[in-house]
């Protein structure tokens, strides 16, 4: 008889341990009824009450290399990923964002050299700048159809990232989005985009072929500067503005095709040396080609 007390004030310690930490929220069992595994919130993790019901996660001391954030902390929904939470934690290798989180904040994983896995959840509707800057082994991420901009530095040197869709929610690639992304073969720019910022997309030499959407009317100074491996871009008609040195340094760029007339083409603002360096000499548009200047 004593041992079945025992047993069961361990029991309930262990259920009052983890609902005190936000995430029990309906404990997994086998088909025996036997409790078998519980969620378990990295400790060390600090929180700050917004006031309102909710909180965001903030430095603290955590120690594991795979942190997982509780959905609720003390009652109060876990809403946000302070600023520079995680900065330069180099041990970090992954991380489990609870779907309550809509914001990630200011170089949040900025420096986390080590991480590999992340994912983002569906009500992310802000990624701050310098967010995920120089997460050199960072390999996919997803960015989630909420997200409305993508700020200065957000993705800078995660020089593993092989690939990235820009959904159409977002309007705007800030400045330095993805520069220095070495690894990246394949960015898709969704329909919702309106300007692309100075130096998005600069240095990323494993770039092949890029395509600008009907949406884009500014293609900023230095956007693509420095991608070598760029054969081949299509612009489309709706672009007013191309800044300087947007495609300098694009030095296998072959292939220009401009979705509208020779004459709408050379209507467009052109910035000093556009094309330095790339070797195609003539734009290819819809009623023939126009020089490349």
């Amino acid at each position: 008889m004593k041992r079945i007390i025992t047993l069961s004030i361990v029991l309930l310690l262990f259920i009052s341990i983890f609902t005190a930490c936000g995430v029990l929220d309906e404990t997994p069992t086998d088909t025996d009824g036997d409790v078998t595994k519980a969620l378990v919130c990295s400790e060390g993790l600090k929180y700050v009450s917004n006031g309102d019901g909710t909180c965001a996660v903030v430095i603290g001391t955590c120690t594991d290399t795979d942190v997982v954030i509780p959905k609720t902390y003390n009652g109060e929904n876990v809403t946000s990923i302070g600023d520079c939470c995680f900065f330069v934690d180099t041990g970090v290798t992954s991380i489990v964002i609870p779907d309550s989180v809509t914001r990630i904040g200011y170089d949040a994983f900025n420096g986390c050299s080590s991480l590999t896995s992340i994912n983002i959840p569906d009500g992310v509707t802000s990624i701050s700048g310098g967010a995920f800057k120089g997460c050199a082994r960072l390999t996919s991420i997803t960015i989630p159809d909420g997200v409305t901009s993508i700020g200065d530095e957000t993705f800078c040197g995660c020089t593993s990232l092989v690939s990235i869709t820009i959904p159409d929610s977002v309007t705007s690639i800030e400045y330095c989005a993805f520069s220095d992304c070495s690894g990246l073969t394949s960015a898709v720019i969704g329909d919702g985009v309106t300007s692309i910022g100075f130096r998005a997309f600069s240095d990323c030499t494993g770039l092949t072929s890029i395509t600008i959407p009907d949406s884009v009317t500014s293609i900023d100074g230095w956007a693509f500067n420095g991608c070598s491996g760029l054969t081949s871009i299509t612009i489309s008609d709706s672009v007013t503005s191309i800044g300087d040195r947007a495609f300098d340094e694009c030095s296998n760029l072959t292939s220009i095709t401009f979705e509208g007339t020779v004459t709408q083409w050379s209507a467009i603002t052109k910035g000093d040396w556009w094309n330095r360096t790339v070797p195609a000499t003539g734009v290819i548009c819809t009623d023939g080609t126009a020089p490349c200047y």
